[in-house]
């Protein structure tokens, strides 16, 4: 069969020049966000860009989808330009300690002094900060042209977001600055509102929904769209993964399931007319290693015909 496929502008993905570019990829669990991530990665860096694959999901399984192993410093993937990192909480945990002491040592020596960070580093929210701090390290990174986000599910992807601000309001106010931690906290500040002046950029930074059409799937990134909206974030796109093809129409199971599916489709493109709307099919086999993902993103993101689909 032979697969005419919609596809999402490349401006959506490919930075502008002497540009970076951000690409979130968000959506329920369960949705295909990896596969998504990993097919947008591995296009951009099939187009000549460096790019970074990042994922902030503990459950995510880019090691099975990419065919190799992926870890908590960043990987190349495939020989190709394309790296792959997980963000792991505990890792993060220990770097992001040893950074905050590391750096309080070398301004005031004390041991009073690290006893004092120590003290703040104990808190049951470190782990969370730590995490957040890497994924900065990465939003904010010169390294690679591109950096992909595999976001975990929803809801933990917002509270990722809503760190920016909390983070930044937090600092803002603070009145009672330690001499241990003030001028840690005044450069933490300044990512902080880099971070979100990046974040609400529709010229550095893309955010896509995954989704399936189905209610459920669909009324959580409703949801999570007007939460960003909020915040100055701007959705760009939706990627509805999983329809199922033409051929189908003739199925007495599959028929009717289709039929929903593209109402569905058509309700999507209604209320969301000031976003691009695109769609992948149900693939008949795993989505796993490179030539799979490179058939993903020719739908989602190449006008072109695909062979075999």
């Amino acid at each position: 069969m032979s697969l005419q496929s919609k596809s999402l502008p490349e401006s959506l993905i490919l930075p502008a020049e002497g540009d970076h570019k951000r690409i979130f990829l968000a959506g329920k669990g369960g949705v295909g966000k990896t596969t998504m991530a990993c097919a947008t990665a591995l296009y951009t860096a099939d187009c000549g860009y460096k790019t970074l694959l990042v994922t902030t999901d503990p459950a995510a399984h880019l090691a099975d989808v990419l065919g190799q192993e992926v870890s908590a410093s960043p990987k190349q993937i495939l020989n190709s330009k394309l790296w792959a990192v997980r963000i792991d909480p505990k890792v993060a945990f220990e770097r992001y300690k040893e950074r905050i002491l590391l750096g309080v040592k070398e301004r005031f020596g004390s041991e009073e002094s690290l006893a004092v960070v120590q003290e703040e580093l104990d808190s049951p929210c470190t782990e969370e900060i730590a995490v957040f701090q890497e994924f900065l390290d990465d939003l904010l990174s010169d390294d690679y042209e591109v950096l992909v986000f595999d976001t975990a599910p929803t809801g933990h992807t917002l509270r990722l977001l809503q760190l920016a601000w909390d983070y930044e309001t937090e600092l803002s106010h603070k009145s009672s600055f330690t001499a241990e931690t003030s001028a840690l906290d005044n450069t933490e500040l300044s990512r902080m509102r880099e971070a979100i002046r990046v974040l609400q950029s529709k010229r550095e930074t893309t955010m896509a929904f995954v989704t399936l059409a189905e209610s459920t799937p669909i009324a959580e990134m409703d949801r999570a769209i007007e939460d960003l909206e909020r915040a100055d974030i701007e959705t760009q796109a939706i990627i509805v993964n999983q329809m199922l093809p033409e051929e189908a129409s003739g199925s007495r199971l599959f028929g009717p399931r289709r039929e929903r599916q593209q109402a569905y489709l058509v309700e999507l493109e209604r209320r969301h007319g000031k976003r691009f709307v695109t769609e992948c099919e149900l693939s008949d086999d795993d989505v796993l290693g490179d030539d799979a993902l490179r058939q993903i993103a020719a739908q989602i993101f190449v006008n072109h015909t695909v062979q075999g689909v």
